[in-house]
């Protein structure tokens, strides 16, 4: 982005395009990522120059809490001293550890962080190389699952807290900065909250207890997040903040070669065995859970279907592929269960027939928006947070009724579902636009400069 006459000129009428987007009360999204799009392109001054137009346009944004962020930060000003656990970098791949590398890549912006408003990092055997940019401190490694483990470090967090001065603690997974009390203020984003839902075992629920109990300030990730926690916590409607994540760069497609995709496409399909029509199910768990791959099977078992191959991907997916298998003997020999790199995944999303996600609940619904990104075409359980995350630009079907998900997989099939597909390429165009990669990191450092001042 060059800031020339032209450049702003045409920043004026990109502004007037965007910004009666999506708003909430923590500002203009859309607005905030111009600034963010402007630093990332041309530093610290361009983006300067471009808050200073933008509020020379509209007035008041300057009320605006991300853009106020925004301020302080091209400024230098003083900020929270910021310690985040970094408990889930040790999962390389997985839709949390992308929501984390997009954080990231947003915090890492030169001058984002400065002496008079730093942050550290909590290293527990990090997987991410986005991570070694940060300063950080070396923390004990732990299993992110394994509750108790997590308990124990609680004690840990309240010494880098000690050491580093910290004002405020950060953590998206369920650790918390002191076992019974905090020992400065806790910011917890909030992915979902369907363990307090769906109940999970008793360990698991007294450590999310005290992390979700214990924070001073809560970030969900989409808005039917956020209204769960409030009634969980007994809040007002619309005091918990929300934002969504954005589909990771690579699901864009902005830095794939066509040469190299088209081999790691054929390499994909020869070591699978892998053959098109296939859809894919991105996450799942036992049936019978909220996940619902059950319902998946029972529309498969339709006859104009008979020839699509299910490919499983995710956390234990060998025996999700099993208990399908066992439950639905017409599936042997139709699952495929593999686990994938991001570039990997966004040619399975790409390529697949659909990208199917038939829970009866998700927090947001990540891999609908990275299948879009990707080219794919979501096809949701009708959920309140899929819903949420598809928009208008994904087709959805009844939980309970796999007779709709197999009528919408053999709409798609038909020779003539070239229209469909044309028609929802233009509303998932408008749905990306909606979602920018940098304002979650921001958004997390406006909530944790509520909690410093």
């Amino acid at each position: 982005m060059f800031l020339n006459p032209v450049s702003l000129f045409r920043l004026e009428l990109r502004y007037m395009e965007v910004q009666s987007s999506l708003k909430t009360d923590l500002g203009d999204f859309s607005a905030a990522g111009l600034v963010l799009d402007a630093w990332r392109a041309n530093g610290l001054e361009g983006a300067k120059k471009v808050q200073t137009r933008l509020l020379s346009l509209q007035p008041l944004l300057r009320e605006d809490l991300l853009q106020r962020e925004l301020f302080l930060r091209i400024a230098g000003g003083k900020g929270p001293r910021l310690l985040i656990d970094g408990i889930w970098f040790s999962k390389q791949y997985g839709g949390i550890t992308r929501v984390w590398e997009q954080i990231l890549n947003c915090w890492r912006l030169p001058g984002m962080f400065t002496l008079d408003a730093p942050i550290c990092l909590i290293d527990r055997d990090s997987h991410l190389a986005i991570t070694e940019g940060f300063p950080s401190e070396a923390g004990e490694s732990v299993d992110p699952l394994d509750p108790e483990s997590i308990f124990s470090i609680a004690k840990e967090n309240r010494d880098f807290a000690l050491r580093f001065s910290a004002d405020v603690f950060l953590s998206s997974w369920i650790s918390s900065c002191g076992k019974e009390f905090p020992h400065c203020a806790e910011l917890a984003l909030v992915h979902d909250c369907l363990p307090e839902i769906y109940g999970v075992r008793e360990s698991m629920k007294l450590v999310r207890k005290r992390w979700i109990n214990g924070a001073s300030k809560h970030l969900a990730v989409s808005a039917d997040t956020a209204s769960y926690l409030e009634k969980l916590l007994d809040r007002p409607i619309g005091s918990i903040a929300w934002c969504h994540p954005a589909p990771s760069e690579i699901f864009l497609g902005t830095d794939k070669d066509k040469n190299v995709s088209d081999r790691l496409w054929k390499r994909i399909k020869a070591d699978l065995g892998l053959k098109q029509p296939y859809i894919l199910l991105p996450g799942t768990s036992v049936i019978g859970s909220y996940k619902n791959p059950e319902l998946i099977v029972k529309a498969l078992l339709d006859p104009e279907l008979i020839d699509v191959q299910l490919v499983i991907c995710g956390i234990a997916a060998d025996k999700r592929r099993t208990e399908l298998e066992n439950s639905a003997p017409y599936m042997k020999g139709r699952i495929l269960a593999a686990g994938f790199t991001d570039l990997e995944l966004s040619l399975i999303y790409k390529n697949a027939l659909a990208v199917v996600i038939p829970s009866h609940a998700e927090g947001f619904g990540l891999p609908a928006v990275e299948a879009m990104a990707s080219g794919g075409i979501p096809l949701l359980g009708d959920a309140v947070g899929l819903r949420e995350a598809g928009g208008n630009a994904a087709l959805r079907f009844n939980t309970c009724k796999p007779s709709e998900l197999a009528s919408l997989l053999r709409l798609l099939q038909a020779d003539d579902s070239y229209w469909v597909k044309t028609c929802l390429q233009k509303k998932i165009k408008s749905r990306l636009d909606l979602l920018h990669p940098d304002v979650l990191g921001l958004v997390l450092l406006v909530m944790a400069r509520s909690l410093f001042l």
